[in-house]
């Protein structure tokens, strides 16, 4: 959907005394007071208001799964998140860096569903900053009272996939990461113009080549990603084109819902299955039923990615992207037929 994007600012607070704080304004390292403990303070923007934040927080929860990824790729300790009790990864590969212990994070809630915040749990891992999510359900705001109890809470708006381009720079702002958000910034820009030199070499003409990316939601409904929806995006950047059928969608949606009669829709020169945990009976290859009817099942161009990641909308997701695009289209990815 349309990204409005929320940007942080920093806001200064005046020293007691004689003394004024000076050089002020985004990225500064400059605090502005002390909280109770006696720590260095800094004030930020989120969409609850002006917040008062630990100038070097220590032990940060994070309540929403596209922050942890940017919390955790910014270099900060996170110490208590959202997860899926049971799963091998407790679903949170897809938003933690390679070098990041999941299972070493105390599990606040007991789904991905933002207003799934025990809060009994996230007061064990006591954190000195908590950063959640404002979003048109709100969940979070409402029971802002109780987070705050526990410490500073900051709340960043998301609205809709989009956001994940702007989240990690308005993460940053709040942990004062600035740099390390424009280094990671730049390493997305990098690997997208090697991306796209390495698919030219390949022979692959990208402005020609109409990538189709179909996601198996169940076995009666499947979703073409728009240009809108975050796999969506990241295809854009590496200059691929799209079917007419996947342009844009009804709404606000970033998607198109159809059933498997409609299959059709979701032919390309490539295509890219978009298969998850959230649907473990997604078959593994494509020559049966409606799936032998695409061109791209007959030319053998169709590939089955990990929606889990595809559809995490964070930087982690957005490299893997990159990452399977690339072996798709220069021959390093065995095709799933």
């Amino acid at each position: 959907m349309p990204r409005t994007r929320f940007l942080l600012t920093l806001v200064c607070l005046p020293l007691a005394g004689a003394l004024a704080l000076t050089g002020c304004g985004p990225g500064s390292n400059e605090t502005g007071s002390q909280d109770s403990a006696g720590g260095d303070t800094r004030t930020v923007e989120g969409a609850n208001g002006a917040v008062e934040v630990p100038a070097e927080p220590e032990r940060v929860a994070v309540l929403w799964r596209p922050t942890l990824a940017a919390v955790t790729g910014l270099g900060h300790e996170v110490v208590g998140t959202m997860g899926t009790p049971g799963s091998d990864d407790q679903g949170l590969a897809p938003f933690l860096p390679a070098d990041v212990d999941g299972g070493a994070l105390t599990l606040v809630t007991n789904s991905p569903v933002e207003d799934d915040v025990n809060i009994e749990e996230l007061a064990t891992a006591e954190p000195d900053l908590i950063i959640g999510v404002d979003t048109q359900m709100g969940a979070q705001t409402e029971m802002l009272d109780s987070l705050e109890a526990i410490a500073p809470t900051v709340l960043l708006e998301w609205e809709g996939t989009g956001s994940w381009r702007g989240h990690l720079e308005e993460v940053a702002e709040v942990l004062n990461a600035q740099e390390a958000a424009e280094e990671a910034l730049g390493a997305y820009d990098a690997a997208i113009e090697q991306a796209r030199t390495r698919i030219e070499e390949a022979g692959v003409e990208p402005a020609e080549t109409e990538v189709s990316l179909v996601r198996l939601q169940d076995e009666n409904e499947i979703r073409l990603e728009t240009p809108a929806s975050f796999p969506g995006q990241v295809v854009d950047d590496l200059g691929l084109a799209r079917p007419d059928s996947q342009l844009e969608a009804e709404g606000e949606s970033d998607f198109i819902s159809l059933s498997y009669e409609n299959l059709e829709q979701g032919d390309g020169d490539v295509v890219f299955a978009l298969a998850g945990s959230g649907f473990p009976g997604a078959p593994d290859t494509f020559t049966d039923g409606v799936w032998s009817n695409l061109n791209a099942v007959e030319e053998e161009r169709i590939y089955r990615v990990d929606h889990d990641f595809w559809g995490a909308a964070n930087h982690h997701g957005a490299h893997r992207v990159i990452e399977d695009v690339t072996a798709a289209l220069t021959g390093e990815m065995d095709p799933a037929v």
